[in-house]
């Protein structure tokens, strides 16, 4: 019987990974002593100049590049002081003198960046980009802002412009890892993060645990586990990290460990929910439903809305063999939200595991209606309609349908579709389609189950040809993925022989 899933932290460019983004660059308002560094850092892309100056206090300028360029560094020294708008003013003077300076137009876009004014941002970065395509601080200055701005596309071909003209910037590293997590290609976000980290091994726990995520969702679990644990040296109350090491060591089989560290992240955030579901998914894993059903209302208690605890409890209840008390929360759900493939999912499988078939079936044409495209929920309920000698046109139907949608599974497919036909008594038919089954399935090297074999014994039983049909019977106890299935090739077997 299946579970909701677990509840990981991932990356959220507006939650923690934009706290991360903003800790890497100017904005917004980090600790004084980190702009000031970020601002520094700025000034290399300068002339050396020997100390910020006050307007009154600058020597006369011989050229209006040279006076656009002290204007800059007084811009930098307000942004230092936070004075934002004089910092706006003294940039948008040097713009002025010198219409042609990619400074300028590219510390007004940090500017704005940091008070929120993005198109504002977008297009003074933009225009320093057009002065100078070279310039690499405003390329990653963009590739940040749309980072921000949930453009990931956009912000990775941006961060990868600045890493061809600099390849030496383990920031723009991190921020293409995350872009690049963020567009779905996950390992070439890891392969960004550790390039990052090869050029600084001290950046910030956010990255340590950034690419811990990465690992995880890879199943490089071991990886995972390193960087969650250095993120915890470094912060030992990242609650993130502590609840995905958590879950990590769940599934490595390490429950112990698990409940640990899901108990340590409710006694520093006791309304932890997604805490709390993972909590009671490993207790409802080791059977200990006592336990689950308790966690699992407490999480209820504390979010009527998140569908988790509550889908679970009742898995709680299935477990405990009241299915009547299960159907109770799931429909609670439904109510709610009729069309839920997760709550209807979990019903599903429910009512097959208790061969309550008719149930089943208004659950999976339910389902089938939702995913039209989706070949295995149209195997199931084809497969379901034949073997209840049910609506076997649609049976059929569907099925050759899952044939059209999904390729790589066809030898199941083939085995449902040879079952349709049998029914339909269809015996050469089935016999064909069912051979055809077996040689994909010998072909891919998969194990073949013990109902397929069951199924080519009954085909072959019903054209008497009896000698296949002990072999085909003899190959389902050997298979052995199913007591039931076997159990009943047993029995075929056993009164075949007897009639010898």
């Amino acid at each position: 019987m299946k579970q909701s899933e677990a509840r990981s932290e991932k990356p959220k460019v507006r939650s923690q990974l934009a706290e991360a983004l903003m800790k890497l660059s100017v904005f917004p308002r980090p600790a004084a002593g980190l702009l000031f560094v970020v601002l520094l850092a700025a000034l290399l892309f300068l002339p050396a100049n020997p100390a910020f100056a006050a307007a009154k206090d600058r020597e006369p300028a011989s050229t209006p590049k040279e006076e656009s360029k002290n204007l800059i560094r007084e811009g930098l020294n307000c942004l230092i002081m936070e004075r934002n708008k004089k910092a706006e003013e003294a940039f948008l003077k040097a713009k002025s003198i010198d219409p042609y300076s990619e400074e300028a137009h590219n510390f007004l876009g940090l500017l704005y960046l940091q008070e929120g004014l993005n198109s504002k941002a977008e297009e003074m970065l933009q225009r320093a980009v057009a002065i100078d395509p070279m310039y690499s601080e405003a390329l990653r200055n963009i590739g940040k802002l749309y980072l921000q701005l949930e453009r990931f596309e956009e912000a990775v071909s941006y961060l990868k412009r600045t890493l061809a003209i600099d390849h030496n910037q383990p920031y723009t590293w991190y921020l293409l890892g995350m872009s690049c997590y963020f567009t779905g290609r996950v390992e070439d976000a890891i392969k960004a993060y550790e390039e990052a980290f090869s050029l600084d091994p001290n950046l910030p726990a956010e990255a340590h645990y950034n690419l811990g995520v990465a690992y995880h969702e890879t199943s490089r679990f071991f990886e995972g586990i390193h960087e969650y644990e250095t993120v915890l040296k470094m912060e030992p109350q990242h609650i993130n990290a502590m609840n995905n090491l958590g879950l990590v060591y769940s599934v490595l089989g390490e429950k112990d460990r698990a409940i640990e560290l899901f108990n340590r992240v409710l006694s520093l955030d006791a309304n932890n929910v997604k805490a709390r579901i993972n909590l009671g998914n490993v207790y409802l894993g080791t059977k200990n439903l006592i336990e689950a059903e308790k966690i699992y209302r407490s999480a209820i208690t504390l979010d009527e809305n998140d569908i988790s605890p509550r889908l679970n409890l009742g898995v709680v209840y299935f477990e405990k063999g009241d299915l009547p008390q299960a159907k109770q929360e799931w429909e609670r759900l439904l109510k709610k939200d009729p069309n839920n493939l997760r709550v209807l999912s979990v019903m599903g499988s429910a009512f097959l595991e208790k061969k309550q078939f008719a149930e089943a079936i208004e659950v999976f044409r339910k389902m089938t209606a939702l995913m039209p495209e989706n070949g295995s929920i149209a195997n199931t309920l084809g497969y379901l309609l034949a073997d209840q000698d049910k609506e076997l046109s649609l049976a059929q139907k569907l099925i050759e349908k899952a044939l059209d949608l999904d390729k790589p599974n066809r030898a199941t497919y083939l085995d449902s579709l040879a079952w349709v036909h049998f029914r339909g008594g269809r015996l050469n038919k089935a016999r064909n389609v069912q051979e055809k089954a077996l040689k994909i399935f010998k072909l891919s090297h998969e194990q073949i189950s013990s109902e397929v074999h069951l199924h080519m014994g009954r085909i072959y039983e019903k054209l008497q040809l009896k000698q296949e049909a002990a072999k085909a019977y003899e190959d389902a106890i050997k298979s052995n993925t199913d007591p039931a299935i076997v159990a009943l090739a047993s029995e075929s077997l056993g009164l075949l022989t007897s009639k010898k």
